[in-house]
Protein backbone atom coordinates (compact mmCIF):
# COMPACT_ATOMS: atom_id res chain seq x y z
CA UNK A 1 0.00 0.00 0.00
CA UNK A 2 2.85 2.34 0.85
CA UNK A 3 4.43 1.57 -2.55
CA UNK A 4 1.20 2.38 -4.44
CA UNK A 5 0.82 5.71 -2.58
CA UNK A 6 4.40 6.73 -3.42
CA UNK A 7 3.85 5.81 -7.10
CA UNK A 8 0.66 7.89 -7.27
CA UNK A 9 2.43 10.92 -5.76
CA UNK A 10 5.27 10.64 -8.30
CA UNK A 11 2.83 10.50 -11.23
CA UNK A 12 1.00 13.58 -9.89
CA UNK A 13 4.24 15.60 -9.78
CA UNK A 14 5.12 14.55 -13.35
CA UNK A 15 1.70 15.59 -14.68
CA UNK A 16 1.85 18.91 -12.80
CA UNK A 17 5.28 19.74 -14.25
CA UNK A 18 4.11 19.01 -17.80
CA UNK A 19 1.15 21.39 -17.42
CA UNK A 20 3.22 24.38 -16.19
CA UNK A 21 4.32 26.99 -18.81
CA UNK A 22 8.00 27.26 -19.68
CA UNK A 23 9.91 29.61 -17.35
CA UNK A 24 10.80 33.02 -18.77
CA UNK A 25 14.58 33.45 -18.98
CA UNK A 26 14.41 37.12 -18.08
CA UNK A 27 13.38 38.72 -21.37
CA UNK A 28 16.93 39.42 -22.58
CA UNK A 29 18.22 39.16 -26.11
CA UNK A 30 19.09 35.47 -25.60
CA UNK A 31 16.16 33.19 -26.20
CA UNK A 32 13.68 36.02 -26.69
CA UNK A 33 11.37 34.53 -29.30
CA UNK A 34 9.31 37.71 -29.66
CA UNK A 35 12.43 39.69 -30.59
CA UNK A 36 13.50 37.03 -33.03
CA UNK A 37 10.14 36.98 -34.80
CA UNK A 38 10.13 40.79 -35.04
CA UNK A 39 13.58 40.80 -36.62
CA UNK A 40 12.64 38.06 -39.06
CA UNK A 41 9.46 39.81 -40.12
CA UNK A 42 10.72 43.31 -40.83
CA UNK A 43 11.27 42.67 -44.54
CA UNK A 44 15.06 42.85 -44.39
CA UNK A 45 17.27 40.07 -45.70
CA UNK A 46 20.68 39.12 -44.36
CA UNK A 47 22.34 40.62 -47.43
CA UNK A 48 21.11 44.05 -46.35
CA UNK A 49 23.09 44.10 -43.15
CA UNK A 50 25.40 47.09 -43.24
CA UNK A 51 27.49 49.20 -40.93
CA UNK A 52 26.05 51.66 -38.47
CA UNK A 53 27.24 55.23 -39.08
CA UNK A 54 26.31 58.59 -37.66
CA UNK A 55 23.47 60.49 -39.29
CA UNK A 56 25.93 63.14 -40.49
CA UNK A 57 28.17 60.70 -42.37
CA UNK A 58 28.56 61.81 -45.98
CA UNK A 59 28.92 59.18 -48.69
CA UNK A 60 32.25 59.26 -50.52
CA UNK A 61 33.81 57.71 -53.62
CA UNK A 62 34.90 54.10 -52.98
CA UNK A 63 32.21 53.56 -50.33
CA UNK A 64 30.16 50.43 -51.04
CA UNK A 65 26.42 50.61 -50.43
CA UNK A 66 23.69 48.00 -50.53
CA UNK A 67 20.39 49.05 -52.12
CA UNK A 68 17.41 46.81 -51.39
CA UNK A 69 13.79 47.26 -52.46
CA UNK A 70 11.12 45.39 -50.56
CA UNK A 71 9.55 42.60 -52.67
CA UNK A 72 11.75 43.54 -55.65
CA UNK A 73 14.72 41.15 -55.30
CA UNK A 74 15.77 41.59 -58.94
CA UNK A 75 16.54 45.25 -58.24
CA UNK A 76 18.66 44.67 -55.12
CA UNK A 77 22.29 45.56 -55.62
CA UNK A 78 25.57 46.19 -53.81
CA UNK A 79 27.54 48.85 -55.62
CA UNK A 80 30.64 50.98 -55.13
CA UNK A 81 30.43 54.77 -55.36
CA UNK A 82 32.46 55.71 -58.42
CA UNK A 83 35.16 58.35 -58.59
CA UNK A 84 32.76 61.03 -59.84
CA UNK A 85 30.40 60.25 -56.99
CA UNK A 86 27.68 58.19 -58.66
CA UNK A 87 26.34 54.65 -58.49
CA UNK A 88 24.73 52.61 -61.27
CA UNK A 89 21.40 51.07 -60.30
CA UNK A 90 18.90 48.87 -62.12
CA UNK A 91 16.34 50.74 -64.26
CA UNK A 92 17.24 54.25 -63.09
CA UNK A 93 20.89 54.18 -64.21
CA UNK A 94 23.51 56.46 -62.67
CA UNK A 95 22.63 58.40 -59.54
CA UNK A 96 25.04 60.88 -57.98
CA UNK A 97 25.07 60.40 -54.22
CA UNK A 98 28.56 61.42 -53.05
CA UNK A 99 28.28 64.24 -50.53
CA UNK A 100 24.83 63.08 -49.38
CA UNK A 101 23.99 61.41 -46.10
CA UNK A 102 22.70 57.84 -46.27
CA UNK A 103 19.17 59.10 -45.52
CA UNK A 104 19.36 61.68 -48.32
CA UNK A 105 20.62 59.08 -50.79
CA UNK A 106 17.84 56.70 -49.79
CA UNK A 107 15.23 59.42 -50.28
CA UNK A 108 16.62 60.33 -53.73
CA UNK A 109 16.71 56.72 -54.92
CA UNK A 110 13.18 56.16 -53.61
CA UNK A 111 11.91 59.20 -55.53
CA UNK A 112 13.59 58.06 -58.76
CA UNK A 113 12.06 54.58 -58.59
CA UNK A 114 8.68 55.99 -57.57
CA UNK A 115 8.65 58.48 -60.45
CA UNK A 116 8.55 56.04 -63.37
CA UNK A 117 8.96 52.42 -62.32
CA UNK A 118 7.44 51.40 -58.97
CA UNK A 119 4.46 52.32 -56.83
CA UNK A 120 5.43 53.50 -53.35
CA UNK A 121 8.71 51.55 -53.23
CA UNK A 122 10.27 50.72 -49.86
CA UNK A 123 13.97 51.33 -50.44
CA UNK A 124 16.70 50.57 -47.92
CA UNK A 125 20.24 51.92 -48.31
CA UNK A 126 23.04 50.83 -45.99
CA UNK A 127 26.81 51.21 -46.10
CA UNK A 128 28.56 47.87 -46.60
CA UNK A 129 32.14 49.15 -46.52
CA UNK A 130 33.86 52.51 -46.37
CA UNK A 131 36.57 54.12 -48.45
CA UNK A 132 39.84 53.61 -46.64
CA UNK A 133 41.17 56.61 -44.71
CA UNK A 134 44.30 56.12 -42.65
CA UNK A 135 47.16 57.87 -40.89
CA UNK A 136 50.64 56.40 -40.51
CA UNK A 137 52.47 56.18 -37.21
CA UNK A 138 56.19 55.46 -37.37
CA UNK A 139 59.17 55.53 -35.07
CA UNK A 140 59.23 54.63 -31.39
CA UNK A 141 55.75 53.24 -30.87
CA UNK A 142 54.90 49.71 -29.86
CA UNK A 143 53.01 48.85 -33.06
CA UNK A 144 54.11 51.12 -35.95
CA UNK A 145 51.95 51.09 -39.06
CA UNK A 146 48.61 52.52 -40.13
CA UNK A 147 45.60 53.50 -38.03
CA UNK A 148 42.15 53.79 -39.61
CA UNK A 149 40.23 57.04 -39.34
CA UNK A 150 36.62 56.31 -38.26
CA UNK A 151 34.21 56.90 -41.15
CA UNK A 152 31.85 59.19 -39.27
CA UNK A 153 34.03 61.21 -36.88
CA UNK A 154 37.48 62.72 -36.41
CA UNK A 155 40.56 60.88 -35.21
CA UNK A 156 42.70 62.55 -32.55
CA UNK A 157 46.42 62.17 -31.98
CA UNK A 158 45.70 60.51 -28.64
CA UNK A 159 43.50 57.90 -30.32
CA UNK A 160 46.07 57.31 -33.05
CA UNK A 161 48.88 56.79 -30.52
CA UNK A 162 46.62 54.40 -28.63
CA UNK A 163 45.95 52.58 -31.91
CA UNK A 164 49.71 52.04 -32.19
CA UNK A 165 49.74 50.57 -28.66
CA UNK A 166 51.33 53.70 -27.22
CA UNK A 167 54.77 55.29 -27.24
CA UNK A 168 57.51 52.73 -26.66
CA UNK A 169 59.83 52.75 -23.64
CA UNK A 170 62.51 54.48 -25.70
CA UNK A 171 60.18 56.96 -27.39
CA UNK A 172 60.10 60.69 -26.73
CA UNK A 173 56.46 61.84 -26.41
CA UNK A 174 57.56 65.46 -25.95
CA UNK A 175 58.76 65.88 -29.53
CA UNK A 176 56.33 64.15 -31.90
CA UNK A 177 56.27 65.36 -35.51
CA UNK A 178 53.16 65.36 -37.69
CA UNK A 179 53.71 65.69 -41.44
CA UNK A 180 50.77 66.73 -43.60
CA UNK A 181 50.37 67.12 -47.38
CA UNK A 182 47.52 69.34 -48.59
CA UNK A 183 45.44 68.92 -51.75
CA UNK A 184 47.90 70.95 -53.81
CA UNK A 185 50.75 68.63 -52.80
CA UNK A 186 52.44 71.12 -50.49
CA UNK A 187 53.91 69.49 -47.37
CA UNK A 188 54.04 70.99 -43.90
CA UNK A 189 54.86 69.67 -40.48
CA UNK A 190 54.32 70.52 -36.84
CA UNK A 191 56.01 69.46 -33.65
CA UNK A 192 53.75 68.39 -30.80
CA UNK A 193 54.43 67.86 -27.11
CA UNK A 194 52.21 64.85 -26.60
CA UNK A 195 52.96 64.72 -22.88
CA UNK A 196 51.27 68.12 -22.43
CA UNK A 197 48.17 66.90 -24.27
CA UNK A 198 47.92 64.06 -21.79
CA UNK A 199 48.60 66.04 -18.64
CA UNK A 200 47.41 69.62 -19.24
CA UNK A 201 43.61 70.03 -19.49
CA UNK A 202 44.08 73.39 -21.24
CA UNK A 203 46.00 71.86 -24.16
CA UNK A 204 43.72 70.65 -26.95
CA UNK A 205 44.22 67.34 -28.69
CA UNK A 206 45.28 67.38 -32.35
CA UNK A 207 42.70 66.43 -34.98
CA UNK A 208 44.42 64.33 -37.63
CA UNK A 209 43.67 64.29 -41.33
CA UNK A 210 43.76 61.56 -43.93
CA UNK A 211 47.32 60.84 -45.04
CA UNK A 212 49.03 62.38 -42.00
CA UNK A 213 52.31 60.78 -40.95
CA UNK A 214 53.19 60.82 -37.25
CA UNK A 215 56.83 60.33 -36.29
CA UNK A 216 57.78 59.49 -32.70
CA UNK A 217 61.55 59.93 -32.17
CA UNK A 218 63.71 58.14 -29.63
CA UNK A 219 64.75 59.90 -26.47
CA UNK A 220 68.27 61.28 -26.42
CA UNK A 221 70.04 59.50 -23.59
Amino acid sequence: MKYITTLLLACSFILLGASLPAQDDGGGSFGDSSSASTSAGNGSSSSGVGMVVGENYLLKPSDVISVEIYKEPDLNKSVRVEGEGSVSLALIGKVKIAGMTVAEAQSLITDLYNRDYLVDPQVSVVVVSFSSKVVRILGSVNAPGVVDIPPDRDLTLTEAIAGANGVSRLGNPKSITIKRVDESGRASQMEVNFSRILTDPNVKDIILQEGDTIWVPERII
